[in-house]
């Protein structure tokens, strides 16, 4: 799968499916690691933007436990 494929895959996944995706540290680092084996910092904004995970100082929340875009180890 080409990466192109593979981002909109994911990215359609998780706006379409955003319950799928509230991940902890370890499940959103395995989520966005691309078909090469980088990790994807574009996927990672993407679950911020669309996974309702609240959020913290004003910042929205990517995970459900464990180090968060917000800078807080929930």
């Amino acid at each position: 799968m080409t990466y192109k494929k593979w981002f909109e895959y994911i990215k359609h996944d998780i706006i379409h499916c955003p319950e799928m995706h509230k991940h902890d540290y370890e499940e959103l680092r395995k989520c966005c690691i691309t078909p090469d084996g980088a990790i994807d910092l574009k996927i990672m904004d993407l679950h911020s933007q669309y996974v309702d995970l609240g959020e913290n100082g004003g910042i929205q929340c990517d995970v459900i436990s464990g180090h968060c875009s917000c800078g807080a180890c929930h």
